[in-house]
């Protein structure tokens, strides 16, 4: 601050307010900072603020008295005239002048008193009081009557204010981390160290030391107790440049951590910009590692502001003069993890070009594995030996994969023999070294450079303090013990062994695993650390397009496929489901990936983007089929990846096949609602249905508490629902759109549908949705049959009969298929056993039972087939007559049966005789 002072009368600006009747006013700048002047506002007083010191000192109406002041002056040119200077304290007292009036009147002083955020003073009863005196007298007197300011309420109490965090800085800095809180910028220490007044959700007010993240401003040190002045090189500059544009402004704070002192780190936003990055692109600060990577959105933008300040050589960057190139144009770049190959070697991608680059920890030797010996010849090779190795690259992944890191190539290590040219560079993160990190651990060593060779980490004396803690504290390689073994088994070397493994997997539902790497969109490698084994899993459900092997061509999309999963998930914690096995050892699975605290699954990632298709088979056996069909349909529509040059067209319908000499898949499963034409929905036992009752609780729970008011979803979106029987809210799906603004939907876990209005819908919160648990309620119908509709003859006594056969029943499905040309993607063709009466033998289904008892029939298809293999109708019946005893009669055999006898019974629809004659 210049030690010149302002005239007594003349203009200037306020720099800031100190009370509710005392301002600090300076000059504009001319080649430095400005002189000042303390002015306090003359025949008025203000009520007193507390301090620091003295906090029981203030007085009611006080920070709302200087709030008046400070929303009225702060940054504002005005006019001001000292009228006298008292003797005791060389106090100076005068009138400030607005340029532009408010309600008519410019005059501080008066309209300070006007709006009753001051008192008027008294003449001291020596001296007559002047006509400025008495007129300040009438206004306040005036605010007084019309219960202004201070006169509003005069038992009212001081704010709430606390000068020191005094509970634990930690759990304050934990409960408003990351939340922008509204604040006034009271004081600059220097440019980057600010005092703070957090004005907190409750009403209450707290002051806080505020360090800038991310960079470090030159230090500005004057006149503190019992400390040497400390002023660096452009110290005083940016301490003015932080001043003149955030002093008393109204700011947010963003709260985002705490320094080594217990002050807190954190961004400063405001209208006109981000201070930080102002004061890097002037040259006023230096971006610093340890606390960079705090910084609320990222740091690109701090070091990208840094960048052009040493481009332009400004200030602190004046005599700077660019580090030589060591490899290509980036020798210092910003870059994210993406693949860990060992434990000193790393695949980065750039963050400013996108390309990825092999980089070798500079100075560090990773650990190596166990020694080979002589293996007996029963020992299984498909099990691996690791050591420190394995625990080594572990840690760097655990660590750092998909993780910025902040890279600096110390020397280029040309290629050798078999050994290509390696690019040794020092890694951070954060501010930690990751070769520092390994070696402090006993994880890595280091490499002993020769006296003369240069080509070193340029952090290479960390490297060695951290050697030698780890071997004083024998860790790591370092220690007398023998090395961990670690033996893992290739669960998916032969199909035997699958076998063995596949019982388990099955059974754990969704398990923990890392994905080590990724043969295709499709196809991966996990390593299962609660097995201690690797396996090859398969996306059930889906096929992804082929990468072609070294000098083949791959089908197209193959490699956009393979990079889009292996970005995403390869090394990353992932979960897996097992649902089969294929023929050479691989397991058909579902393999899940959580990106932003979203649990995502893989398969409906690639569909979504165009980069697979469904496997209509295999979907129509996965719990996740219609997550996978309605990822399909929305990337056909959009025409993205293989389905950018597709053209819809009328499908048509496959008559269903069969084959019984197969096994059939098994389920066991209860109705959730029966529809006519022997249409129903199914809920498959299991762990599933045990988290839909979960979901369900919690549902309820949200939606007690949830918004109200009108949702209008759009045709096949998924959204909550009021069920008119009940008033209870469920996930459902539109169906459809009525002109009438209506809608019609189906609840997807329970099968039920009907019409609502809009005011009984509301928007799925994504907490609930089919990503978390797919729909429960599987759309089927009974294999080999017809059923009559509600509105044909017998169809109100056929939905009866199967609403008693299965009702509140423990049910067993036999899957034959998909129903060819229905809705929904995964509707099942279906043989149901009431699983009390289901024998080893299997037993009579009720499709043979709806078939006996007249309310279905065989469909013609089947019934064709068997007259021409018997010739004649009457052949048929011989033939079904002589299987009688026979004993090994198929499903379809027995429903021809059942048919035969309801026909020549006449029960129910055969009534009236033979009605399918009038068909043929």
């Amino acid at each position: 601050m210049s030690s010149a002072s302002l005239p007594p009368t003349g203009r200037a600006i306020v720099k800031n307010v100190l009370s509710g009747d005392t301002v600090v006013l300076r000059a504009r700048p001319q080649g430095g900072p400005p002189p000042e002047k303390v002015l306090s506002l003359a025949n008025l007083q203000a009520p007193r603020l507390g301090t620091a010191r003295d906090p029981e000192k203030e007085e009611p109406y006080a920070y709302e008295s200087r709030e008046f002041l400070r929303q009225l002056l702060v940054g504002k040119e005005v006019a001001y005239k000292v009228e006298y200077t008292t003797s005791t304290n060389q106090r100076d007292f005068g009138v400030i002048v607005l340029q532009h009036p408010v309600d008519g009147e410019s005059n501080v002083n008066r309209l300070a008193i006007k709006e009753g955020w001051a008192r008027a003073r008294a003449a001291d009863g020596k001296r007559t009081a002047t006509d400025e005196q008495e007129q300040l007298a009438i206004l306040e007197a005036e605010a007084s009557a019309n219960q202004k300011g201070i006169f509003r309420d005069t038992g009212a109490a001081a704010r709430t204010v606390s000068y020191d965090v005094k509970d634990d800085a930690r759990a304050f800095l934990e409960k408003h981390k990351g939340k922008p809180i509204p604040a006034v910028l009271e004081q600059v220490r220097d440019g980057s160290t600010f005092r703070v007044l957090l004005l907190l959700p409750d009403g209450t007010h707290q002051y806080i030391t505020l360090m800038l993240s991310g960079l470090k401003a030159p230090t500005y040190r004057k006149g503190v107790p019992n400390v040497q002045d400390l002023v660096e090189e452009y110290g005083e500059e940016a301490k003015y440049f932080v001043e003149s544009r955030l002093l008393q402004r109204d700011i947010k704070v963003v709260l985002e951590g705490l320094s080594s002192n217990d002050n807190f780190v954190g961004s400063v936003q405001f209208p006109a910009g981000n201070i930080a990055e102002a004061l890097l692109a002037e040259g006023l600060a230096k971006v610093v590692d340890w606390n960079i990577t705090l910084v609320t959105g990222g740091p690109q933008r701090y070091r990208a502001a840094e960048q052009k300040a040493k481009d332009k050589k400004l200030r602190l960057w004046k005599t700077w003069a660019g580090k030589p190139r060591v490899a290509g144009p980036e020798p210092e770049f910003d870059a994210v993890v993406t693949r860990v190959i060992s434990a000193d070697t790393l695949i980065v991608e750039s963050a400013a070009t996108g390309k990825e680059r092999r980089i070798q920890l500079a100075s560090i030797r990773a650990p190596k594995g166990p020694e080979k010996k002589e293996q007996p010849a029963a020992r299984d090779a498909s099990i691996k030996e690791y050591g420190y190795d394995f625990e080594a690259k572990e840690f760097l992944r655990s660590r750092c994969i998909g993780k910025p890191v902040h890279v600096v190539i110390d020397y280029v290590k040309p290629a050798e023999g078999q050994y290509e040219e390696r690019e040794c560079a020092t890694v951070t993160q954060g501010s930690k070294n990751l070769a520092e990190l390994l070696v402090s651990r006993g994880l890595a060593d280091i490499i002993r450079h020769r006296k003369d060779d240069d080509n070193r980490s340029s952090q290479y004396d960390s490297l060695l303090i951290a050697l030698d803690r780890a071997q004083k504290a024998q860790k790591g390689i370092h220690s007398p013990k023998d090395a961990p073994l670690h033996r893992i088994s290739d669960a998916s070397a032969t199909v035997n062994k699958a076998k063995q493994f596949f019982p388990f997997l099955q059974r754990s539902g969704t398990v923990a695993g890392v994905v080590d790497y990724v043969s295709s969109g499709s196809r991966f490698r996990i390593y299962v650390p609660t097995q201690n084994c690797t396996l090859t899993l398969v996306l059930g459900g889906i096929r992804a397009p082929k990468v072609g092997r070294p000098g083949e061509k791959s089908e197209p999309f193959g490699q956009e496929a393979l990079d889009f999963v292996s970005k995403r998930v390869m090394q990353r914690d992932v979960e897996f489901s097992v649902e089969g096995q294929d023929k050479v050892g691989g397991f058909i699975g579902a393999l899940y990936i959580t990106i932003n605290d979203e649990r995502k699954n893989v398969a409906a990632m690639l569909l979504e983007e165009g980069l697979a298709s469904v496997h209509d088979y295999s979907a129509s056996q996965s719990p996740n089929s219609h997550v996978l069909y309605s990822a399909e349909k929305g990337a056909r529509e959009a025409k993205k990846g293989v389905w950018k040059n597709y053209t819809e067209t009328e499908e048509p319908v496959q008559e269903q096949k069969f084959d019984e000499s197969k096994p059939l898949e098994t389920k066991d499963v209860i109705v959730s609602n029966i529809e006519g034409g022997g249409r129903l929905f199914l809920q498959v036992k299991g762990a599933d249905l045990n988290r839909l009752e979960d979901l369900m609780s919690r549902f309820a729970q949200h939606h007690q508490s949830a918004s109200t008011g009108a949702h209008q979803p759009r045709n096949g979106e998924y959204c909550s629902a009021q069920f008119s029987a009940d008033d209870q809210w469920y996930r459902a799906r539109v169906k459809k759109t009525n002109p009438d603004k209506t809608y019609q939907l189906i609840y997807i876990d329970y099968g039920n549908s009907e019409t609502v209005p809009s005011t009984r819908i509301r928007p799925l919160d994504p907490s609930f949705s089919t990503t978390h648990l797919a729909p429960q309620a599987i759309e089927a119908r009974l294999a080999y049959l017809r059923v009559p509709e509600l509105d044909q003859d017998y169809g109100e006594e056929a939905y009866e009969y199967l609403r008693d056969a299965t009702e509140n029943r423990d049910l067993v499905a036999k899957i034959v298929g998909k129903v060819p040309g229905v809705s929904s993607p995964q509707a099942l063709n279906v043989i149901l056993y009431d699983k009390k009466s289901l024998t080893s033998a299997g037993g009579e289904s009720i499709n043979e039972r709806v078939v006996r008892d007249g309310f279905g029939t065989v469909e013609r298809a089947i019934v064709k087939r068997l007259n021409a293999e018997a010739k004649t109708v009457d052949k048929v019946a011989a033939w079904s007559k002589a299987q009688k005893t026979a004993g090994n009669k198929t499903v379809v055999e027995r429903m021809v049966d059942a048919q035969e006898e309801a026909k020549g019974a006449r029960t129910n629809m055969w009534r009236y005789g033979d009605f399918t004659e009038d068909d043929e």
